[in-house]
């Protein structure tokens, strides 16, 4: 266990998540009224207003307006996630560098950083736990008989595959990752072992992502993250295998890739036996890789990652 001399408790760790909703609520609440703004010509146009209103044919056109602004938000769904993620990110960030020039300061032990040449496994992994944990979500909404997933996730594909690339492949991962591993997982590391703080901030994780589908995908990929935090000792590590997994799952989305493998149980099933096998490859790999702090003879302290 890697206890710090100082600033241990709950709400030392779990205190950043709550910022980080109340950062991301207040950039979804000047995503709503940018959009409300940029509707409103759209709005008024769509209601066929007259000189004189009676309260009835009054409250039909508000009735409209509020459809019409219902529609806006559900099309530019990705767009708002996006701009609320945005604003999250310069104040986790400085919360990270702040943990990190805390851990310089203290002069606390610090996982190595990984050879360039062995960030190849993570782009590896990105992709097979991208393909296999989709086929594994199909094979499970297939047997439960529900569609919460399937229309959870259709909202994210409405708009440009380049809005998505930005959005959900870039600007999302990141903000995720500077709050679950770089501040909540590596904070959890301070006082507790690897699995207990990687299990429990994975779990929030997956609390984070709606449908029990998403849960369950989010909680073993937080995992996954988490891991290869702690192995590369960097969060260039997490942060390129998220954005790797999210891009791939755009990719097969947008060229039906993932709509052909799914739509015959053998395709489906070879590929997740294919994914599982290049899978444990490049776990083994990077299980290989020695994080080990150099000035592990310092006092006892976390064994910290190098920062971003």
């Amino acid at each position: 266990m890697n206890k710090a001399p100082q600033k241990r408790g709950f709400w030392y760790v779990i205190g950043p998540y709550f910022l980080y909703w109340g950062v991301e609520f207040v950039g979804s609440m000047l995503a709503a009224l940018i959009l409300l703004l940029l509707s409103a010509p759209e709005m008024v146009e769509a209601v066929n207003w007259a000189d004189t209103m009676s309260s009835e044919e009054m409250m039909q056109a508000v009735t409209q307006m509020q459809t019409t602004l219902l529609e806006q938000a559900a099309h530019y769904q990705v767009q708002m996630l996006a701009l609320a993620a945005l604003c999250t990110i310069p104040v986790m960030a400085f919360l990270f560098h702040r943990d990190r020039k805390r851990e310089k300061v203290m002069q606390l032990p610090v996982n190595k950083k990984a050879p360039l040449s062995k960030y190849v496994w993570i782009v590896l992994l990105g992709l097979v736990v991208c393909i296999g944990g989709n086929g594994l979500v199909v094979l499970a909404e297939l047997a439960f008989g529900s569609n919460a997933y399937q229309n959870a996730s259709a909202v994210y594909y409405v708009p440009s595959f380049l809005v998505q690339i930005l959005c959900l492949g870039i600007v999302v991962p990141l903000s995720e990752e500077l709050i679950f591993r770089g501040i909540l997982f590596k904070r959890s590391r301070e006082w507790m072992s690897f699995f207990p703080a990687a299990f429990s901030i994975s779990l929030l994780f997956g609390f984070h992502h709606g449908t029990m589908a998403q849960f369950l995908y989010a909680l073993a990929l937080g995992m996954l993250l988490c891991y290869v935090y702690e192995k590369y000792g960097s969060l260039k590590a997490p942060v390129l295998l998220h954005i790797t997994a999210n891009l791939t799952s755009l990719v097969l989305t947008e060229t039906g890739t993932l709509t052909w493998m799914c739509s015959a149980f053998f395709r489906m099933a070879a590929a997740i036996i294919f994914c599982a096998f290049l899978g444990a490859v490049a776990f083994v790999l990077i299980q290989k890789i020695d994080e080990k702090p150099e000035n592990s003879g310092l006092p006892d302290g976390p064994e910290g990652m190098q920062e971003l």
